[in-house]
Order: C-alpha cells, then sequence, then structure tokens
C-alpha cells in the first residue's frame, strides 16, 4: 500500500512539515512516484509510529536518527550492545524526568489548597519558594539538554 504524505499526516499525527523536515534531515527517506511525489509505504509508518514514540520519550532528533539507523541494519551483537546503552541512559533521563513531575504534582496539591486563603499561602511563602528551588535544582542537575 502507498500512502500519499497528507493520508500518512492522518495516519501519524505528524504535519506535512514535519515528514519533508524528517526527509531533509535523512531521519526517514520515503520513496518517490516519477512525479517527485513522496509516498509512504508501511515500513514508513511503522517507521514513523516508532518516530513518534521516540519524540514522546523526549529523544532528540539526533538520537532519533541515530536509532532508525540502526534499526536499519542487519542484527549483530555491535548492535544490540550500542541499542542497550541508549535505551538505559533514555530510561534513567526518563525516571529523572517522572521524579521531577512528581515533585512538581506534589507542589500544585500543596499550592491547589492555598489558592483561597491568602494567610495560608503569606504563612507557607517561605517554604514553598523553598521546594520550587529544590525542584529548580534537581531539574538542571538531571537535564543533559
Amino acid at each position: 500500500m502507498k500512502w500519499t504524505i497528507k493520508q500518512t499526516t492522518e495516519q501519524t499525527g505528524l504535519s506535512a512539515d514535519t515528514l519533508r523536515y524528517y526527509d531533509k534531515e535523512g531521519i526517514l527517506s520515503p520513496k518517490r512516484h516519477e512525479n517527485g511525489y513522496r509516498y509512504y509505504d508501511e515500513a514508513d509508518i511503522m517507521i514513523l509510529k516508532n518516530i513518534v514514540v521516540m519524540k514522546y520519550a523526549r529523544f532528540s532528533l539526533a538520537e532519533m536518527k541515530h536509532m532508525e539507523e540502526l534499526f536499519a541494519q542487519e542484527p549483530n551483537m555491535a548492535c544490540h550492545e550500542i541499542n542497550k546503552q541508549v535505551f538505559q541512559a533514555k530510561i534513567a533521563e526518563l525516571n529523572q524526568t517522572i521524579g521531577n513531575y512528581q515533585k512538581i504534582i506534589c507542589l500544585m496539591n500543596e499550592l491547589l489548597s492555598m489558592i483561597d486563603n491568602t494567610e495560608v499561602y503569606l504563612r507557607n511563602k517561605g517554604e514553598i519558594a523553598e521546594f520550587i528551588n529544590q525542584i529548580f535544582e534537581d531539574i538542571r542537575r538531571g537535564a543533559p539538554r
């Protein structure tokens, strides 16, 4: 089956500009009809779905390109080891991010109870600032970007 760029955007949720950008950057190079129009096949759609998942998992464009290059190779031990290292690093990064989000949720829950009461907010303002500062420092330490 062959899909146009418009049909592919409908299937993947990616914009036409994003698909063209991925083509330009060599992340995914779709085939072309004789008239030069891009078309995507089932393998391309699967790669794009994988890219959407990696994007959601906060892979950078360079990491996505690297992973797609590895997936395109014949399976071998060196490839498996590289994938393992990339996944382990990404898991650690995501766990750090999840921890930071959990702290932010705790902060928001505390602030939620203070919205209607200025006195409670003012009494806890210093503690809130300290909590925000701690989250900020955790994010800075864990953020590779």
